[in-house]
């Protein structure tokens, strides 16, 4: 029988990749709570690490960076903690590993980069972040489509909500509407492309040299864009903020992939939409944004949608799971 579809993280553009590399570390604690307790506060820290981290190379902008050389500046950090990991453990990839599964992985991720940092500079932050949730509700359609995995109707529902919930803050029949909405929808659906070449690529493919592909593909790629985009001044905080940002990107990967050792990803899931809060908390506070009443019922919207979404899936792997009665 097949397997339900799998719900999927909202997640930018760099997350994914450092999720396949973060389960080489561990977090600082892992003990004295419940499990299921200890897993949704780990997705918790971990979700908010990655926002910080968005948040972050945002602000290093502000301080005279460009953009490009912000995340070419991060690029290069993180190939050289990737590289001193899987030296460390003597991992590579093999010229079988190296097949078109992976390549195309790799290559939707450096797009969408690209793309929704491109965006990030030109629009408020938390109405960028929540363009992103579109990714989990777009990955159950085309997993049924292209991969043949049951969906529901009560899960066709949640991506129909979760669809409209995105329209509620992005708006683009009105004034409020930005174009460069329209280059984080693409780096959102450059994830979708991700999300469904991870899981053709081997199983016993290593996750360090993965990641460490991926950083070394931003690094070029992040350098050649800002040879045209130009260079600015690397100031004291702008270098801080830049650093602090790799520092996040390690959170977030250690602690997103310990969330599913140690409890059911069922309950821990859900506590993936706060990132949607940390953005607009973010967004408030550091960005001087603000919510109107249309932006505030959207996000209720894609996190309700989502949280049932995790819910139904559940359900469908317990049913899965009960013996045949003959």
């Amino acid at each position: 029988m097949r397997r339900p579809s799998r719900p999927s993280s909202p997640t930018s553009p760099t997350r994914s990749t450092a999720e396949t590399a973060g389960a080489q570390l561990r977090p600082p604690f892992s003990h004295g709570l419940p499990p299921n307790v200890l897993g949704a506060l780990y997705m918790v820290i971990g979700s908010l690490g990655y926002v910080v981290n968005d948040a972050l190379i945002r602000a290093a902008t502000d301080e005279g960076l460009d953009v490009y050389q912000s995340l070419f500046l991060r690029a290069v950090a993180m190939s050289v903690v990737f590289a001193a990991a899987g030296a460390a453990r003597g991992e590579r990839l093999t010229r079988r590993q190296l097949r078109r599964p992976l390549v195309v992985r790799v290559g939707a991720e450096l797009a969408a980069t690209a793309l929704f940092f491109g965006a990030l500079v030109n629009l408020e932050f938390a109405n960028a972040q929540t363009i992103l949730m579109l990714v989990p509700f777009a990955v159950t359609v085309v997993a049924a489509l292209h991969l043949g995995e049951p969906v529901s109707t009560k899960q066709y529902i949640t991506v129909v909500v979760g669809f409209v919930g995105v329209l509620l803050v992005v708006r683009p029949a009105t004034g409020s509407f930005s174009w460069w909405s329209l280059a984080v929808v693409a780096s959102a659906g450059f994830m979708v492309v991700r999300e469904i070449a991870t899981r053709r690529v081997d199983r016993d493919t290593p996750a360090v040299p993965i990641a460490l592909l991926t950083a070394i593909g931003l690094t070029v790629l992040t350098g050649t864009i800002s040879l045209f985009t130009g260079w600015g001044a690397i100031t004291t905080t702008g270098a801080l903020f830049v650093g602090l940002a790799c520092c996040c990107l390690v959170v977030g990967y250690v602690f997103t992939i310990e969330t599913v050792r140690v409890g059911d990803l069922s309950v821990s899931a859900p506590f993936r939409y706060t990132t949607l809060v940390g953005a607009v908390v973010i967004g408030s506070i550091f960005f001087d944004e603000s919510f109107d009443a249309f932006a505030v019922i959207g996000c209720i919207a894609i996190i309700v949608a989502g949280v049932y979404s995790v819910r139904l899936d559940r359900r469908a792997r317990l049913v899965l799971a009960r013996p045949t009665q003959l």
